[in-house]
């Protein structure tokens, strides 16, 4: 039994350590995204704005911000690792009682494609852009050009 527990734990340290090799560093994130899909509501309605990614200073996180013009630079939702470890890819965070989860790929040029559902039941895909709007988003913010 204390053989088939080590092995177990052995096993899980190995799964966590690889998962994390497998993650893209998280300058590979940064920029702003066209985010389309639906809300959560009962009569669903279209989402369809800008996001801007950045990377959280000292540790694999990720802070979503607004792009809509005169919103408000609150707290950012921080995307972290979920404890999922099998499965590296998949990310979720909390902002108050807005929590997210998304699932990151790359699409064929190997740009970030990223595919979220929230607790309140709204589905979206958010992918990169780099016309203009992308440098209104990033000057609105503050933020140097990639």
């Amino acid at each position: 039994m204390k053989a088939f527990i080590f092995a177990a734990s052995f096993l899980t340290s190995g799964a966590m350590a690889q998962a994390e090799t497998l993650r893209p560093d998280t300058s590979f994130f940064t920029g702003v995204y066209e985010r389309v899909g639906r809300s959560g509501a009962e009569a669903p309605a279209l989402i369809d704005d800008l996001v801007r990614i950045a990377p959280f200073e000292g540790a694999w996180a990720l802070d979503v911000f607004p792009c809509a013009t005169g919103a408000e630079q609150g707290a950012p939702i921080r995307l972290s690792p979920s404890e999922f470890n099998e499965v590296p890819n998949i990310v979720e965070g909390k902002a108050g009682r807005f929590g997210l989860w998304c699932q990151y790929f790359t699409d064929h040029s190997n740009y970030p494609i990223l595919t979220c559902q929230s607790e309140t039941g709204a589905r979206f895909t958010l992918w990169p852009i780099t016309d203009e709007r992308m440098t209104a988003c990033m000057t609105a913010a503050g933020q140097p050009l990639p």
